[in-house]
């Protein structure tokens, strides 16, 4: 019996493969109706939002553990360079940015279910250096959260759409001055 957790994994396949998703091909892959994808999905839109911070939210995960040695700003803002490298060598993403700029760009920097929990993400990290001892803000953690995501959205999704190297060295170095 198919499952909303087979619809996820087949979406993501589709989004891994650098393909546009189209609901049409993917209920009939599943075989399903389009209305079950819908209800199960919440709609292409969001569909591609959850499959993208899943595997951001994993990527995150593996970056925050593999910085484990480190503390306060230094761990901050290598964790932040990782994330920065890993989704700027996405070959996935380059396809989305590429073949549905328009879409890509509203769906990964506007408010909603991605940005929303990229954000909350940076501000977890944050709030488990403050936890630790090893690191105090200079301001609101929630406002420094959303200004590291949308640096890190400046720098990396409009330097792709324009099929420049991202700058990313220059982020950080925006970033350090915001989390320094």
């Amino acid at each position: 019996m198919v499952t909303p957790e087979d619809a996820h994994a087949a979406a993501t396949r589709v989004y891994l493969a650098g393909e546009r998703l189209d609901m049409r091909e993917l209920a009939g892959e599943l075989g399903i109706s389009r209305n079950t994808l819908y209800r199960w999905t919440g709609g292409r839109d969001r569909l591609l939002q959850d499959v993208i911070w899943a595997l951001s939210e994993r990527a995150i995960t593996d970056i925050w553990a593999g910085t484990s040695r480190r503390r306060g700003t230094s761990r901050l803002l290598e964790a932040l360079r990782r994330y920065v490298e890993t989704i700027t060598a996405s070959d996935a993403l380059h396809a989305f940015l590429r073949n549905e700029t328009h879409a890509a760009l509203r769906l990964l920097t506007t408010r909603g279910p991605f940005q929303d929990r990229l954000v909350a993400e940076v501000r977890r990290l944050v709030e488990a250096e403050v936890e630790r001892g090893t690191y105090t803000p200079r301001g609101d953690v929630g406002l420094l959260a959303y200004a590291v995501v949308r640096l890190i959205e400046g720098f990396v999704y409009n330097d792709t759409i324009v099929e420049r190297e991202p700058a990313v060295d220059d982020a950080l170095r925006v970033i350090r001055l915001l989390l320094e």
